[in-house]
């Protein structure tokens, strides 16, 4: 209840709510599933009365928070490992086949050629410079010492925030998504539509979710093929007018 209040302050201060409020909601969905179990596989339990100490030292000393607390840890535990293992699963094998891809392709210097061409075309339309090649090489050439494997590693080290926060979402759509399914057999007011219409809309978030952490997965990859590329660029550039001069 004192974090619950303590969001709403936050809230009305302009602060940040979210990760309390994902606190909250695993707690809820957690409790929820809980509750569940129990009822169907022990039984019906009824809510101390708040003014009988006595039922409430019994409860506890006797042992008998012990069967729901330990159906909570299973609970928990269960949906906590069930979910990262899908979502580490499904992005390791993705964030792999990409980062293979990239690794393994190969730019043709034609290729850049072209590239940088189209990018000249549209710069006239978006831009108040006119991005000419050279003017893109000669940013390049400014810049190039600053991609450096120290700043690759604080990228990925930037990165371990949102990645975090990703895996955190996922794991509460996992258990709201079992949560909403046990709302729908138990809740004779809980219909088809609004059940399949909550479905779909977490099975697309939890796919974003995954595809957005694959893709943060693979951004350093990506920034040292393009530094190992444009640095191959930049030397069959200064052969080729070397050449010329010749």
């Amino acid at each position: 209840m004192g974090e619950a209040f303590q969001v709403l302050v936050n809230y009305l201060d302009g602060k940040s709510v979210y990760p309390a409020f994902r606190r909250i909601l695993n707690l809820l969905f957690n409790v929820s599933i809980t509750s569940f179990i129990y009822e169907k596989f022990i039984g019906k339990y009824i809510w101390l009365n708040q003014n009988n100490y006595e039922e409430i030292l019994d409860f506890f000393i006797k042992g008998n928070f012990f069967i729901p607390f330990s159906l909570f840890v299973v609970v928990y535990s269960t949906s906590q490992f069930l979910s990262f293992s899908f979502f580490y699963l499904f992005n390791h094998f993705l964030s792999l086949k990409i980062e293979r891809a990239i690794v393994n392709y190969k730019f043709e210097k034609e290729t850049i050629d072209e590239g940088l061409k189209q990018i000249s075309k549209v710069s006239k339309f978006v831009s108040p410079i006119k991005l000419t090649r050279h003017k893109m090489l000669q940013v390049y050439k400014e810049l190039r010492n600053q991609i450096s494997p120290e700043a690759l590693k604080e990228v990925d080290k930037e990165l371990k925030g949102p990645k975090q926060n990703l895996e955190a979402n996922f794991i509460l759509s996992f258990r709201m998504m079992i949560a909403i399914t046990i709302y729908f057999f138990s809740l004779p007011q809980f219909g088809w539509f609004l059940f399949a219409i909550a479905m779909f809309v977490l099975i697309v978030g939890m796919i974003f979710l995954m595809v957005v952490y694959s893709y943060l997965d693979i951004i350093s990859t990506l920034l040292r093929k393009f530094h190992q590329q444009a640095e191959k660029y930049v030397e069959q550039d200064l052969s080729a007018r070397n050449s010329i001069d010749k």
